[in-house]
């Protein structure tokens, strides 16, 4: 039967976009856009877990509190941690993961760190407990604990504004981002932000990069950060390859919105970068050693090109995600009306 009205989405979140970090949880925000834009009514209750861990306990007893009113009819809690904290309450719940949540925080010697370990324990209650999960990557699905059902578990990556991050010209982008002093090095971009940068090991695109110089390659590392989501696409248009040496993902939006934008991506096989890679002949999958990826480096660059992210861009375009998602909300609806004998 037909809805009269619009469906109402509780999101609840520890990653969203701030004045001082505008990148923060980005991918959430254009989600819950995307959304909007398809018809849901959406409200975003951000735990800003930055300003303290104690956000998260006091927000088990506002979050039961909103969703006792009435007001809506599905909880989607955006990572483990807060799939927990969204956990205490009465509404059907989903629960997508991204990445640490399920995989746990490298502490630099093989291992987790001990507050990475604590979440990720909270994150399995969390889907245990929730209605329906999704999961931004194959390898995340796998992270689940082995009871949980999977026919509760989707794989969805997050989607791209596909209107905004789009093939340009390449000399218009470095005119107006003021980089055409460097036309004569090859510009290799690195977004991250200041806290990612273990994660994302800086250190070893460096040593990629410096290794690659040796080979007699004019490049250059450019790293990006502090930049508003919304204007890197002249960034992905102005660079002549993507380097992603990430420890670990979920589902990195900066590598597909830079195959958007038809930009070449060399990159370790982490999270889902595979397969988006498999769609976009002319980028390269290289193992995480600096030589490696300098060779894969002088690769694409030595093509010179850029590639065709059709495909990629009609995957994820983000109202394509937007219905993806929305029927895992029905999925959910149903699974606690059946659970509940209604």
């Amino acid at each position: 039967m037909k809805r009269s009205s619009p469906l109402r989405i509780l999101a609840v979140t520890n990653m969203y976009p701030t004045v001082e970090d505008p990148a923060f949880g980005s991918f959430v925000a254009s989600q819950m856009r995307s959304l909007e834009s398809a018809g849901v009514s959406v409200t975003v209750d951000f735990l800003n877990g930055r300003q303290s861990n104690w956000e998260y306990l006091r927000a088990i007893h506002r979050i039961r509190q909103q969703a006792g009113r009435g007001g809506f009819d599905v909880v989607h809690a955006h990572y483990g941690l807060t799939g927990f904290i969204a956990a205490f309450q009465s509404l059907p719940l989903v629960v997508s993961f991204c990445g640490d949540d399920l995989l746990g925080t490298p502490d630099g010697s093989g291992g987790s760190t001990v507050k990475s370990r604590l979440a990720v324990h909270l994150s399995r209650i969390a889907a245990r407990r929730a209605d329906a999960i999704i999961c931004k990557s194959e390898q995340l699905r796998d992270a689940l604990p082995p009871k949980i059902d999977r026919s509760r578990v989707h794989v969805i990556g997050n989607g791209v504004d596909t209107t905004r991050f789009c093939p340009g010209d390449q000399a218009a982008a470095r005119k107006r981002l003021g980089v055409g002093a460097h036309a004569t090095e090859r510009l290799i971009i690195f977004p991250h932000s200041r806290r990612q940068a273990a994660v994302k090991r800086f250190d070893l695109a460096e040593g990629a990069v410096s290794a690659l110089c040796a080979l007699g390659v004019r490049a250059r590392l450019w790293v990006v950060n502090g930049v508003a989501p919304e204007a890197m696409a002249d960034y992905y248009r102005a660079a002549d390859c993507f380097l992603l040496t990430s420890d670990h993902e979920g589902s990195p939006n900066t590598v597909k919105e830079a195959l958007c934008c038809n930009l070449p991506v060399v990159s370790v096989d982490v999270g889902d970068v595979r397969r988006w890679l498999t769609l976009t002949p002319g980028c390269r999958l290289v193992a995480r050693d600096p030589s490696d990826i300098a060779r894969g480096l002088s690769e694409v660059l030595g093509w010179g090109g850029r590639v065709d992210g059709s495909r990629v861009r009609a995957e994820i375009a983000s109202s394509v995600v937007a219905k993806q998602v929305l029927n895992v909300y029905s999925e959910a609806i149903a699974r606690r009306s059946r659970s509940d004998g209604t």
